[in-house]
């Protein structure tokens, strides 16, 4: 007479039951990591739509005297039409055309007031521009620390306007640092430059020819017009 039926766990069994458990231990901590992921990119949008702007914003109000001003009113810029389609004009000569309309007319306007604002001679900013980046306004010389469109040094200049490196990048910065740093010199190009020997003296070679060019375009169309 059989009185109990014996069930037998085998060791097969208990492994399967951990093996198991192992497996939904590690899905738990993948959809976890995946949560918080998520989580941390859906934070770096939000930092980016919003954080940028306002510190943008913060930045403008906190320059120095001059480059706040001149930022909060680019836009809106009291230059003549005509200005800046003759320093359109210059930029299309010199650069053979190889700029877009749109980015053409932004540096025109730029040049236009910020030339305007310290007193500067703008078809001396577009030859030093042309000399320094060619126009590329994402020019960068790691070995010197000069960013942007007229290759505005960081430690010398960018530092103290409380600037990132990478803000010299955008047109509108670099080009009034441009003109502040060009009058800051006396209006010298080879100061701006601060080359030395053959350098400095190949610099202003180029940057005079540059210059020469775009005046004998001037009195061209003085001449045409009368």
């Amino acid at each position: 007479m059989k009185l109990f039926n014996i069930h037998v766990i085998t060791c097969n069994s208990v492994s399967d039951f951990h093996s198991k458990f192992k497996k939904g231990m590690m899905l738990h901590i993948i959809l976890e990591s995946f949560k918080l992921f998520f989580i941390a990119a859906i934070a770096v949008f939000v930092l980016m739509e919003y954080g940028v702007p306002l510190a943008q914003k913060s930045m403008q109000t906190d320059s120095p005297t001059g480059m706040g001003e001149f930022l909060s009113t680019t836009k809106s810029a009291d230059s003549s039409v005509k200005e800046v389609l003759r320093l359109v004009n210059m930029i299309r000569l010199i650069t053979e055309n190889q700029l877009s309309e749109a980015r053409m007319l932004r540096y025109a306007g730029l040049i236009s007031h910020a030339s305007q604002k310290h007193g500067v001679n703008p078809l001396e900013i577009i030859a030093i521009i042309m000399a320094e980046s060619n126009f590329k306004e994402n020019s960068i010389n790691k070995e010197t620390g000069d960013y942007g469109l007229g290759q505005i040094n960081w430690e010398h200049w960018g530092k103290d306007f409380g600037l990132m490196p990478h803000q010299l990048l955008d047109p509108s910065i670099n080009i009034f640092l441009t003109c502040h740093v060009y009058k800051f010199f006396g209006k010298d190009f080879g100061k701006y430059h601060r080359g030395s020997g053959i350098q400095s003296n190949a610099y202003l070679v180029n940057v005079r020819s540059i210059l020469s060019t775009l005046n004998a375009f001037v009195e061209e169309n003085k001449e045409n017009i009368s």
